[in-house]
């Protein structure tokens, strides 16, 4: 039943949070102080802000977007199964947009006052309303991606999913090249290669029967159109940023939050408006859609904490636990109808082979390492920086 599959549900999550914090611990063992988490506006003060310990920050961090990670996917694949309430997906995104706004302007707020907060928001937004359309298209591209997102977890299991959307790493790249001219090393490009042969791997048929009202070729094509859609809109976003004037990452976020609402609204109207005007904007919300939406809207903006504070090694270490999170939490629900097959575990390893290699190696030194955080990172479901 489905209240047998939440306390299910609920063990796993303990067992898979102990992994996770030992997890944690081995990672961050020798790292150096760093900076605050937040980096509040600087005031005249008579003490010295004290700086938060880089290891401890680094262990928050990757304990905290690998569960958000492994959450999102299962918590979305839970809700769009055969006897859940059914919502409209597209209001499930508007709202996440909506959230992550609010959530933007209050952390620009904490950093700024709320009066200049306010301020930057009216100029940035309003006034220089020429440079919130330029990020019109890449907010287009997240709003249709977000949608696919939801159509993958409909067909394809979690954990399936979860290892299938490391895709973006491949497409990320390959933007990369042909819009920054920018060069990958070949090491990058074998841990790409091994990344598409694990995904590859994972989506070869098991043999077992899926649901009548599930098509596991839909849900592939839904998980590879939203990684390419979410590689073309990381890259064009960071090309826009690096060639206009600095803009602060939250209030970019606010400028797409801003457009990918208008837009979500629209859609709403030509394809949904007539479900919304029979049954009300909220039909089939319950906890657990309240849940995903605040899962899709403030895991962007952690990854865009973690891109800041972090680096791309504990982003890789995070993504890779991820996936083994959702693996153990999927084989304890029953509805789930998930199992270990040799070549979901041969994948796997690789996918996560591979996202660690293409973590940890090193980065030559350029002169854009010091350039303010592509804006991409703050947005939402965004890849590893490519330099």
């Amino acid at each position: 039943s489905a209240l047998s599959d939440v306390a299910r549900c609920g063990h796993a999550m303990k067992l898979v949070l102990v992994l996770a914090l030992g997890a944690c611990a081995m990672l961050g063992q020798a790292t150096d102080p760093g900076r605050p988490l937040l980096p509040l506006r600087t005031k005249p003060a008579s003490r010295k802000p004290r700086l938060l310990n880089k290891s401890a920050v680094g262990q928050a961090v990757l304990c905290t977007l690998a569960v958000q990670n492994a959450c999102q996917m299962l918590s979305m694949r839970y809700s769009r199964m055969p006897g859940q309430p059914r919502y409209l997906t597209s209001t499930a995104v508007v709202l996440a947009e909506l959230v992550k706004m609010i959530s933007s302007f209050a952390i620009l707020a904490m950093q700024e006052g709320l009066g200049r907060a306010a301020w930057i928001v009216w100029t940035g937004l309003v006034l220089n309303w020429k440079d919130t359309l330029l990020v019109g298209v890449p907010a287009l591209l997240y709003l249709v991606q977000n949608n696919l997102l939801y159509v993958a977890t409909t067909h394809l299991d979690a954990a399936t999913c979860q290892v299938a959307y490391q895709l973006k790493l491949l497409t990320t790249a390959f933007f990369t090249v042909l819009l920054l001219k920018r060069q990958i090393p070949q090491r990058r490009w074998l841990a790409l290669g091994l990344l598409f042969i694990g995904v590859v791997f994972v989506q070869l048929p098991s043999g077992g029967t899926s649901r009548a009202s599930q098509s596991p070729i839909l849900g592939t094509a839904s998980v590879a159109a939203a990684c390419l859609l979410s590689g073309l809109a990381g890259v064009w976003l960071e090309k826009i940023v690096k060639s206009t004037a600095q803009v602060p990452i939250w209030l970019r976020n606010l400028q797409l939050g801003s457009l990918s609402l208008i837009l979500g609204l629209i859609q709403i109207a030509f394809f949904d408006g007539r479900a919304v005007r029979a049954a009300g904007f909220f039909q089939g919300y319950s906890w657990l859609t309240a849940f995903v939406v605040m899962q899709v809207s403030l895991g962007g903006l952690l990854v865009a904490l973690v891109m800041k504070y972090a680096d791309n090694v504990v982003k890789g270490f995070a993504t890779s636990l991820s996936i083994v999170l959702s693996s153990v939490v999927s084989l304890f629900i029953p509805s789930f109808q998930f199992s270990l097959t040799p070549a979901f575990m041969a994948g796997s390893t690789l996918v996560i082979a591979a996202t660690i290699l293409y973590s940890t190696l090193p980065t030559p030194a350029t002169d854009d390492r010091r350039q303010p955080l592509p804006a991409s990172y703050a947005h939402g479901l965004t890849e590893l920086k490519l330099v």
